[in-house]
């Protein structure tokens, strides 16, 4: 078994690259272990170009990002540590998150890997969406993510401690495929848990008047309850939709759409770019 853990911080010997390397080593001596640390790769920003698109196709931007993709296709399992610096998703994870068209149609390729997800954090009610934002990388990738940690520490080696490397221990050990999977949810409720999205534990949600909640990240719906009149709790029963944002079959979907897209774009180029060209034209000062 070849599990890869995948560590978005520069900091060298930070709390992301410890948590990485705590999950590893609680390993069995068996696994075979490796570690990418991102900051060593040379990733470009995403040209929108959709030369990708369609099942097969490799981006086509002279960069590490095939190199990242073919090291997590060569692992049976995948380590994700990334820290929450303002609110979001790490830099380098968005990076490679944009890139991620090309893979939509290719879940045969990437599905049936298990994944766990640590994320350390500074300070206390500033994690913001950072989270969810690194579970959507993965599960963008097709990873089947059994387990995730967020972590309060800010400075390095903050997260070496007994109760959070025995979590990490434990999370890593759901890698391995004799370990029952467990729901995501696990570890991951919070005080808003009874509004948390349940199809993919995403606490962003979006509630309107008639009572609805939306799950901004995997576009699932529920509908809110008053539990009663004398306890004022509100639960939420959420609906899945027929294509789960994250399934391979609501990811080729997409892949599908992008592709349409795409067809209409080169059939109306010449027109589209007649409304270009006017602020093609103009120049502003710096």
């Amino acid at each position: 078994m070849k599990v890869l853990a995948i560590v978005a911080s520069a900091r060298k010997t930070g709390n992301s690259e410890i948590l990485a390397k705590g999950m590893l080593s609680a390993l069995p001596e068996s696994v075979e272990k490796s570690l990418l640390r991102l900051d060593e790769l040379t990733i470009e920003p995403c040209r929108a170009c959709y030369a990708c698109l369609g099942a097969g196709k490799e981006c086509v931007i002279d960069d590490d990002f095939n190199r990242f993709l073919a090291q997590v296709r060569a692992a049976d399992a995948v380590i994700i540590a990334s820290p929450v610096y303002f609110l979001g998703m790490h830099t380098r994870l968005k990076l490679l998150c944009d890139r991620l068209i090309s893979v939509l149609n290719e879940s045969a390729e990437y599905s049936g890997r298990r994944c766990v997800v640590a994320v350390p954090y500074g300070v206390e009610g500033w994690q913001g969406y950072g989270v969810e934002a690194t579970l959507s990388f993965a599960r963008f990738l097709h990873l089947d993510v059994v387990g995730v940690l967020p972590v309060h520490a800010a400075n390095p080696g903050e997260a070496v401690r007994p109760e959070i490397l025995a979590k990490a221990a434990e999370l890593a050990r759901r890698l391995l495929p004799e370990t029952a999977e467990t729901p995501l949810l696990d570890g991951f409720a919070s005080e808003t848990a009874a509004i948390s999205c349940t199809a993919c534990g995403s606490g962003i949600v979006r509630l309107n008047e008639a009572g609805e909640a939306h799950c901004v990240l995997c576009g699932a719906i529920g509908q809110l309850h008053l539990a009663s009149s004398s306890e004022p709790k509100l639960t939420c029963q959420w609906q899945v939709p027929e294509h789960f944002r994250y399934s391979p079959a609501g990811m080729t979907e997409h892949g599908e759409r992008l592709e349409s897209i795409k067809q209409d774009f080169i059939a109306r180029r010449h027109e589209l770019l007649e409304l270009r060209k006017p602020y093609k034209a103009m120049e502003f000062e710096d």
